[in-house]
């Protein structure tokens, strides 16, 4: 048994109840307890106890997109457009992924160090799987399909199986496989089927980028535009035709719980379907790069949404809070206030439902995955989510399953 407490306690429950000096008490794993941190320990007087002083305990945050391996890059990509940043990946894609081993330890510190214990990875190749499985965080790891020549299905499908069968060796608590589809334009209809097909035997979660720029939804309406001029000189196709309409995309994806990544051209039609047996997750900081535009918050259900940095490919840098933060200031319509907790939400228990995970938020049942700040101030303050937001930079300590993974500074135990 183990109690862990602080001055301030973010529940993060749908109320986003917030606790005075209180804490949790952690029994293989899982939270038994949430209580006033003296009445705890009282109550289980044998428990190994710590206080953090002048510190906010809230769940570790939830991350559920985010491509590790194209951690290597600062500026090969070009930005604000989205059809002339995939022309940059296409032709500096091999020099960002070439020795990224390095690159992505780093990604995944930073991301711990901003508060983040869960992921939803991105998977294009395999070569974050073992950083991810030896890592302190909690993985959704997404084997991502990609390819629309019919002449390498079959190859391309292989690829996928064997990368699934190699993420399903290490499948634990702690890293669950899934499946990607990069995008329709991307994917061709064989494939994208035959993928689904096994998500939906093996009951795997999917996550796929959809209609993320206009230019996907100019090609997906008409076969037009920059895409067919894509599919013409860089993949040398004739006469290319959108291998979709928007409804048959997706309609691939009902009753299947799945994250929609970016949605930036969907509209209220469309957006609810989506939302009807999946997720929305939102990048602010890539969107705003790549298609100079960010989500019309106006028609989505906030417990449907979920906030993510995707990849250094589109992002300056992976630091959560900086990306909680663009979000916060983002939104001049919303009352600062109010949005800060409805983000905060967004990035722990939404977060953990859109990944189907068990924690999230500081319940009994719930896996003990936490985080500590220290902000001092945030003992007096009337408005402690805005002014976490504003304030909080680095963690004290981050648990995993009530087991403290990585500590920045030493707290002695405190009764």
């Amino acid at each position: 048994m183990k109690i862990v407490g602080a001055s301030k306690v973010f529940v993060c429950d749908e109320n986003f109840k917030i606790l005075e000096d209180s804490g949790i008490a952690i029994k293989e794993e899982k939270i038994v307890a949430i209580d006033d941190y003296k009445k705890l320990i009282q109550k289980y007087n044998n428990a190994t106890k710590i206080f953090y002083k002048d510190c906010v305990l809230l769940p570790s945050f939830v991350n559920p997109h985010i491509h590790f391996e194209f951690s290597n890059n600062l500026a090969n990509f070009t930005y604000g457009n989205f059809g002339n940043w995939l022309d940059s990946v296409m032709q500096k894609r091999d020099e960002v992924l070439n020795d990224n081993t390095n690159a992505i330890l780093q990604a995944i510190h930073e991301q711990i160090l901003s508060g983040v214990g869960s992921v939803g990875a991105i998977s294009s190749y395999g070569d974050d799987m073992h950083s991810l499985i030896n890592s302190p965080l909690k993985v959704v790891f997404f084997n991502e399909v990609i390819g629309s020549n019919p002449s390498a299905i079959d190859f391309l499908y292989s690829n996928f199986l064997q990368r699934l069968k190699n993420s399903m060796q290490h499948a634990s608590i702690n890293f669950i496989p899934a499946i990607a589809l990069h995008s329709p334009y991307s994917v061709h209809f064989i494939l994208a089927k035959k993928v689904l097909s096994l998500a939906r035997e093996k009951n795997l979660l999917t996550s796929v980028h959809f209609l993320e720029s206009q230019e996907e939804r100019q090609w997906l309406e008409s076969s037009q535009g920059y895409f067919k001029k894509f599919y013409e000189k860089t993949l040398q196709v004739k006469n290319p035709k959108s291998l979709y309409s928007i409804q048959e995309f997706i309609e691939l994806f009902k009753n299947m719980d799945t994250l929609f990544v970016h949605c930036l051209e969907a509209n209220i039609k469309e957006l609810s379907q989506l939302m009807q047996s999946g997720h929305i997750i939102t990048c602010p900081k890539s969107n705003r790069l790549l298609n100079n535009k960010l989500l019309n918050l106006d028609h989505i259900n906030m417990q449907k949404l979920s906030i993510a940095t995707d990849g250094k490919s589109s992002n300056n840098n992976l630091n959560y809070l900086d990306e909680l933060r663009t979000m916060l200031f983002s939104y001049p319509n919303k009352n600062c206030i109010d949005f800060a907790k409805e983000i905060l939400l967004s990035a722990t228990l939404y977060g953990a439902k859109s990944l189907q995970l068990s924690n999230g938020s500081l319940q009994e049942g719930f896996f003990a995955d936490f985080c500590i700040f220290e902000i001092p101030s945030l003992a007096t303050s009337t408005q402690p989510a805005l002014h976490f937001l504003l304030h909080a930079k680095e963690i004290q300590a981050l648990y995993r399953n009530g087991i403290c993974m990585l500590e920045t500074k030493s707290q002695k135990n405190s009764n």
